[in-house]
């Protein structure tokens, strides 16, 4: 999701590596759960579809309506966390612990770090005026994210986020008036997120679909 501010206002300025140490220490957010509470706008992508599927057993289609619900997203339709009319978290325990904590969304992961894309590529940087309970402690950014295969990870976030800037270009260009729009965006909710993920290899399920829809759309390989 594009924001509007430039990285200065909303960052400290610097640019960060998954090896690179940041001030960024919250104590295990011991005693507070306000990211959870202040309704944000959580976007899904497909591997936070296919760690759903695997840990609850559940799809994005059978949360649909009750944790999850569709949002237009820069012009396409994507998935995103069902806040309550208070603007928690669905998966928030009474305990204010996330209960999905081993595959909390990418996004969720990230906080506050976010990232900053600029041809194709990202660099991590510091959300500064996001979370209020820094303690100012050193981490390294890799130990912070806590995904495993990290370079896997982040290959698969410039290829997802290159794909749909893709699709964007080409409904802008090719179909101005939004003959198609809805269409495509159906078949993208049902090739990455209306199914069921099985399988272990999140990436390779994922270059199959991605082939797959490239294929579909007409896009060069």
């Amino acid at each position: 999701m594009w924001r509007n501010e430039s990285v200065g206002e909303i960052s400290d300025g610097r640019y960060y590596t998954a090896n690179d140490m940041v001030r960024i220490g919250t104590d295990d957010c011991a005693g507070c759960s306000d990211c959870c509470r202040m309704d944000p706008l959580i976007v899904l992508d497909p591997c936070d579809a296919f760690e759903f599927n695997r840990f609850l057993g559940e799809s994005v289609e059978d949360l649909l309506n009750e944790k999850i619900r569709l949002e237009v997203i820069d012009g396409l339709i994507l998935p995103v966390l069902q806040m309550d009319e208070n603007g928690t978290c669905p998966f928030l325990g009474e305990d204010g612990r996330c209960t999905i904590h081993l595959v909390r969304p990418g996004i969720c992961r990230l906080y506050p770090l976010g990232r900053s894309w600029e041809d194709g590529d990202f660099r991590y940087i510091l959300q500064v005026h996001e979370c209020t309970h820094c303690t100012g402690a050193k981490v390294k950014v890799k130990k912070w994210i806590q995904i495993p295969d990290l370079s896997s990870y982040e290959e698969f976030c410039r290829k997802w986020h290159n794909f749909l800037e893709q699709v964007r270009g080409f409904l802008e260009s090719a179909d101005p008036e939004g003959t198609y729009r809805r269409q495509i965006c159906v078949y993208l909710l049902r090739q990455f997120y209306l199914c069921d993920w099985t399988g272990d290899d999140f990436y390779a399920l994922f270059e199959e679909k991605l082939a797959a829809a490239r294929q579909h759309l007409g896009f060069a390989s």
